[in-house]
């Protein structure tokens, strides 16, 4: 296949072969470009992030300073110690709540079925 390019009435024609091996070349070329241009959009992009604007950073990549990290976990240990600490009142709980339907269940059935 052929490309002929005619540019004006008085310039020359010129004529460019399309081949299976030049349309490969030029797909991995194009193909290579949009990877390279996309990594440089990220990188760059998120280089200027943790620069200029470190919260649109975390957002973006989740990022987290160590300090925001040990925040967290002491908040966590916080909730895991209350947690903790009302777990045998709730187990105390479901213990009355199992003896109540234990005893529900006692009174709904009848002396004769017990037998």
């Amino acid at each position: 296949m052929q490309l002929i390019w005619i540019s004006g009435s008085t310039s020359s024609m010129k004529q460019i072969k399309i081949t299976r091996k030049t349309v490969i070349k030029i797909a991995l070329l194009s193909f290579s470009v949009f990877i390279l241009i996309g990594m440089s959009i990220h990188f760059f992009g998120f280089r200027v992030a943790i620069r200029f604007n470190p919260e649109m950073a975390k957002q973006m990549g989740g990022v987290i300073s160590r300090k925001e990290m040990d925040d967290l976990e002491l908040i966590y240990q916080q909730k895991i110690q209350t947690f903790q600490t009302q777990l045998p009142i709730i187990e105390s709980k479901i213990l009355t709540l199992k003896n109540l339907k234990d005893q529900f269940a006692e009174l709904s059935i009848p002396t004769s079925a017990k037998d």
